[in-house]
């Protein structure tokens, strides 16, 4: 063998090692992305359960949830604009003595804010506005991941009062 053949060999392990590297790095942030966009969807559909499993009667007062949005889309300061959502941390996983590890604390910051939209539409019988019993419910969880990567995942749906 001669020295630039064994360069040659050099080189091509190297490039075949870096190639590789850069691989494993994509295809964790892709996975990375995946999860918390997963996640965020948990987060939507997590308040449209609760909106969906409120107690609401035509002879009774609409719930706190259901109460219509005064600001379209809300604004910060709003009770239904939400943020520090937790999509990056296991709070029940990090604070068990038998799940802990030292890397626990090293999650990713994703910034994060969820904004519930209650509209009311106009009802079988013709009522709209707050005398509407038929809301449409809207929710967007929003987030930042790396700072670079913004999403948003945006469920909607409709609801009416439990008895006719």
């Amino acid at each position: 063998m001669t020295l630039m053949e064994i360069m040659f060999a050099v080189s091509m392990f190297s490039m075949f090692g870096v190639a590789t590297v850069l691989a494993i790095t994509n295809f964790n942030r892709l996975a990375s992305l995946n999860r918390y966009h997963t996640l965020a969807l948990a987060a939507a559909q997590q308040k449209i359960d609760q909106a969906m499993a409120a107690p609401w009667s035509v002879t009774g007062t609409r719930p706190a949830i259901l109460t219509l949005s005064p600001n379209v889309p809300p604004q910060v300061g709003d009770p239904n604009y939400e943020t520090g959502l937790p999509l990056n941390n296991d709070v029940y996983n990090s604070s068990r003595t038998g799940c802990k590890s030292p890397y626990s604390g090293l999650d990713t910051q994703v910034l994060d804010s969820r904004i519930t939209t209650v509209t009311a539409l106009t009802d079988a019988s013709g009522k709209t506005g707050a005398a509407s019993r038929l809301v449409q419910i809207s929710v967007t969880v929003n987030y930042t991941y790396c700072q670079r990567f913004t999403t948003s995942v945006t469920l909607t749906t409709l609801r009416t009062t439990d008895d006719f």
